[in-house]
C-alpha cells in the first residue's frame, strides 16, 4: 500500500462558519470526507444521495465525533436532472453562503444504459448532473467568494481518463446513446466522463477565477465502486494500479486536502493526485483547450432548460 503524508489538523484549518455541500455523501468517499471534515467544525454539511437510511448512518457517525456541525441530507438522484435542480434550489433558498461544493457522486464501469434524461448513464451522472448543480449554485458561490474571501468547487476525476476514446476524447454525437460499441465499453464510457470532470473543472477555473476550482483524483482504494465490481473488472482495476493502491481509509484524503489547502499554494483547474501532488499524467485531451470549450458550450446548451 502507498503511504501518504496527510494530517487533518495540519492540512485543513478550522472551518468555523462554513457551509459545505458533498454530492454522494451518503456512502463511500463522500461519506468519509463528510465525517472527516466535520471534525474541523464547519457550520453545516449537506450530503446528497438517494438512500435516507444510509444518510442517517452518516449523520450518526458525524454526531459521534462530538462536533456541533449541522448535517443535512438532501435527496438527490443524479440520473434525474429534475431531482438535481430541486436539490440545488433547496440550498439556494436556505443558505446565504456556500463555501465548498465537492462534486463527489459518481458511478463506475456500469453496463450500457441511459439516465432519465436520455444521456449515456456514466456521462449523465458523473458530468451532466454535476454541471447542473454547479451552474445552479454559481451565484451563491460567487457571493460567498466576494463576501467571505473564498469559495471552492472540487470536481472528482480519475486517472482512468487515459482510456477515453482515441481520436475523440469525448464522442459528443453519441452522448445520448448507450455507446455500446467499444471493446472496453464500460471503462471507456467511465473514462470519458472522468475526462469531462477534469475538462469542465479546468474551464470553470478559467471562466470564473474568483472561485477556487481544484480537481481531485482520490486514487484507487477498495471503496464500494471497486468492491462491487465483477471479477474481471476488479482485475482491470488492480492490475492497472499496481503500486498505487491506498488503504481503504485513505481514499478520501485528497479531496479533504483540497478543501483546506491555502489557495495561494494550489493552482486553479489543476488535477491533484494523493495527497496534494500536481498530476503528471495528463493526456493530450486533458490539455486540449478547444475540447474544454466545446464541452462547456455543449453542456450549457444541454442545461439551458434547467437554468431558468
Amino acid at each position: 500500500m502507498v503511504k501518504l503524508d496527510f494530517n487533518l489538523e495540519r492540512d485543513v484549518p478550522e472551518l468555523t462558519g462554513k457551509v459545505i455541500l458533498i454530492t454522494g455523501g451518503t456512502n463511500g468517499l463522500g461519506a468519509a470526507a463528510a465525517v472527516m471534515l466535520a471534525r474541523r467544525n464547519p457550520a453545516k454539511i449537506y450530503i446528497t444521495g438517494r438512500n435516507e437510511s444510509a444518510a442517517q448512518h452518516v449523520i450518526a457517525d458525524i454526531k459521534s465525533t462530538g462536533t456541533q456541525t449541522e448535517t443535512v441530507w438532501l435527496r438527490c438522484d443524479h440520473a434525474n436532472l429534475a431531482s438535481v435542480k430541486e436539490a440545488a434550489e433547496v440550498v439556494s433558498a436556505k443558505e446565504s453562503r456556500l463555501d465548498v461544493l465537492m462534486a463527489n457522486a459518481g458511478v463506475m464501469a456500469r453496463p450500457p444504459g441511459l439516465t432519465n434524461d436520455g444521456y449515456e448513464l456514466q456521462f449523465g451522472i458523473n458530468h451532466v448532473a454535476h454541471a447542473l448543480l454547479i451552474r445552479k449554485l454559481l451565484r451563491l458561490l460567487q457571493k460567498t467568494a466576494k463576501e467571505h474571501g473564498e469559495a471552492r468547487v472540487i470536481p472528482i476525476s480519475s486517472l482512468a481518463f487515459v482510456l477515453a476514446p482515441r481520436g475523440h476524447g469525448i464522442v459528443f454525437d453519441d452522448l445520448k446513446t448507450t455507446q455500446e460499441y467499444w471493446i472496453l465499453g464500460k471503462w471507456q464510457r467511465y473514462a470519458q466522463s472522468k475526462l469531462a470532470n477534469l475538462l469542465y473543472g479546468r474551464e470553470l477555473a478559467r471562466r470564473y477565477p474568483e472561485i477556487v476550482t481544484l480537481v481531485a483524483d482520490p486514487g484507487p482504494s477498495n471503496t464500494g465502486l471497486v468492491s462491487n465490481l465483477g471479477f474481471l473488472d476488479k482485475m482491470i482495476v488492480y492490475l492497472g494500479n499496481i503500486g498505487r493502491f491506498l488503504d481503504v481509509d485513505q481514499g478520501h484524503w485528497n479531496q479533504v486536502w483540497a478543501v483546506g489547502v491555502p489557495k495561494d499554494q494550489a493552482k486553479g483547474g489543476e488535477l491533484y493526485e494523493p495527497v496534494g501532488k500536481p498530476s503528471q499524467a495528463y493526456t493530450h485531451w486533458c490539455l486540449d483547450s478547444n475540447l474544454a470549450e466545446r464541452l462547456w458550450d455543449w453542456t450549457e446548451e444541454e442545461l439551458r432548460p434547467w437554468l431558468t
